[in-house]
């Protein structure tokens, strides 16, 4: 592991760096996937990757979400984009579930 994943590890609630995922959880064995993808995303320097979901991410009024939880906004836009494929409703009819679900599932 390279320095650079020590320092976004301290990001991820569920991914520690392991290659196979330890949860049994569905919603956990998403989320240790999700922020293992985020984490190897930004490692190769694919930053721009999630530029257009940081953008859906606060065209839906969510900049202000939890942003005093020490999620990146990069992580949270990455789970918002996955929610919102996962339910096929149009982006803003998610905010509301999205938000329940990211403190009752991912955050608590």
């Amino acid at each position: 592991m390279s320095k650079n994943d020590s320092r976004l590890l301290q990001f991820c609630r569920y991914y520690n760096g392991e290659s196979e995922c330890p949860f049994r959880d569905n919603d956990k064995k998403m989320f240790w996937f999700y922020e293992k993808d985020w984490l190897q995303t930004l490692e190769s320097g694919q930053t721009g990757f999630f530029e257009q979901m940081v953008n859906e991410y606060l065209a839906v009024g969510l900049k202000d979400f939890r942003f005093d939880d020490d999620t990146p906004v990069t992580l949270k836009a990455l789970l918002f984009n996955r929610y919102c494929k996962s339910t096929g409703l149009p982006m803003i009819e998610n905010v509301k579930p999205f938000q329940t679900f990211y403190t009752e599932k991912y955050y608590a």
